[in-house]
């Protein structure tokens, strides 16, 4: 785990030695930059088998085969993050060699700053992730001290690191299911928005034990609620008559359209389609990127449809940020004539509710990688390749992309029986 700040000083990162020691593990190590050009190593002593290393996140898996190796690894991230954060907060020189010291002696020798009250650790915790994270993440930790703050209002109930019990969370998730007030003027949430606030909740708060700012806190029962949803998936066709509106008119509704079309047609994520550049594409008509999301690299054909969008905003993607393409898009699907009515189900706390919207209205960002995977795979494609270009890691998640209709898995069955 490597912790910044703005100035790049006064930062630190765990790696693993590449040569094993003579027992074939390697041997975990503490970098720390005073600056960009001064910095110190120390042995951390401790050595693990490579295949317990997360080379993504440059720490520990967690895993019970390494357990104390986490366990002792996470307190010195908390330590080594304590001296920094101590140091920096009060504008105070950090040599190397002040750092090794007080690492060592296992305590910072200045006073660590205090545990604040729950909503000033949780701005400083979000301000912590502005550089390393989207924008959309930070909407939704935004969304979520939103609706604490709510509640707070709602119940009565004084949010603290107090307060987080199994009360708390049924009298929580109650609220945001039955009383949450909604932008549209209505109340309640769907499950699957109340999962994603738990979710981002305990990732807060586990943070919060790492670093020994808070004392533990059992979050078991503290479920993140999942379920399925019948998100659209548009078919090559439909995706072809968006491509044909005509947007000379209106550049930032052309600018969406394109987007939209390099989306469907290649499968990545939006993040990834944002960062698209002259440099990433090759002689050969392939697109090569390392994905935003997971960090894993992709290389992506692209049809002629993508290279002539491409070309005409030379090699980049076309800049247009997701709340205006998730708005616009409708407007496009619509102008395609996407009027067919869909039936929408999801859940409210223990209520079934169904809508039945006209398909434009259900496009988004997410339409793209999912109408991608789902014409792949009604064409034929093997499911292993699709998932090189998709970039998912499990047979499972991939499957949860599919959309398929009663009637086209029918037409497979069809085909596969060889019935004329």
């Amino acid at each position: 785990m490597q912790h910044e700040c703005s100035t790049q000083m006064y930062n630190y990162n765990f790696y693993i030695s590449e040569s094993p020691n003579k027992n074939g593990t390697h041997s975990i190590k503490l970098r720390y930059y005073e600056n960009r050009h001064v910095r110190i190593q120390i042995d951390t002593g401790i050595e693990i088998a490579m295949k317990y290393w997360n080379k993504d996140k440059s720490f520990l898996k967690k895993s019970k085969e390494v357990g104390s190796e986490f366990v002792q690894l996470t307190q010195m991230d908390s330590l080594a993050n304590q001296i920094v954060s101590s140091h920096r907060n009060q504008g105070r020189p950090l040599s190397k060699k002040m750092f090794k010291k007080q690492f060592e002696e296992g305590e910072p020798s200045i006073n660590s700053k205090p545990v604040q009250d729950f909503f000033t650790e949780f701005d400083h915790y979000l301000e912590s992730k502005r550089s390393k994270v989207v924008k959309d993440v930070i909407k939704d930790y935004n969304s979520l001290r939103k609706h604490l703050e709510g509640f707070q209002e709602f119940s009565g109930i004084i949010i603290d690191f107090n307060a987080f019990d199994f009360h708390f969370y049924q009298e929580w998730t109650d609220y945001l299911a039955y009383h949450a007030p909604l932008k549209n003027g209505g109340v309640g949430m769907k499950n699957n928005t109340i999962g994603k606030l738990v979710k981002n909740l305990k990732a807060f708060l586990n943070d919060r034990m790492r670093r020994n700012r808070i004392k533990p806190i059992d979050l078991s029962a503290f479920k993140v609620v999942q379920e399925e949803v019948d998100h659209i998936y548009l078919s090559d066709d439909e995706i072809q008559a968006i491509a044909a509106v005509d947007c000379k008119a209106d550049e930032e509704l052309g600018k969406v359209k394109d987007f939209f079309v390099i989306g469907c047609l290649t499968g990545l994520r939006f993040s990834d389609i944002s960062r698209i550049r002259p440099e990433y594409l090759d002689d050969n008509g392939f697109l090569n990127i390392r994905q935003k999301k997971t960090s894993g690299r992709i290389v992506v054909p692209l049809r002629s449809q993508v290279k002539s969008i491409l070309r005409k905003y030379d090699g980049y993607a076309p800049d247009i940020d997701s709340f205006t393409f998730n708005r616009r898009i409708k407007e496009l699907g619509d102008s395609a004539k996407l009027h067919q009515k869909v039936e929408i189900e999801h859940k409210r706390g223990t209520i079934k509710e169904a809508q039945l919207l006209e398909k434009y209205k259900l496009i988004s960002s997410h339409t793209c990688r999912r109408s991608f995977c789902t014409n792949a795979y009604l064409n034929g494609i093997d499911v292993q390749l699709i998932m090189k270009i998709s970039g998912h890691k499990s047979e499972k998640a991939f499957r949860r992309y599919l959309k398929i209709s009663n009637y086209e898995a029918a037409q497979k069955l069809k085909e596969a029986w060889g019935i004329s």
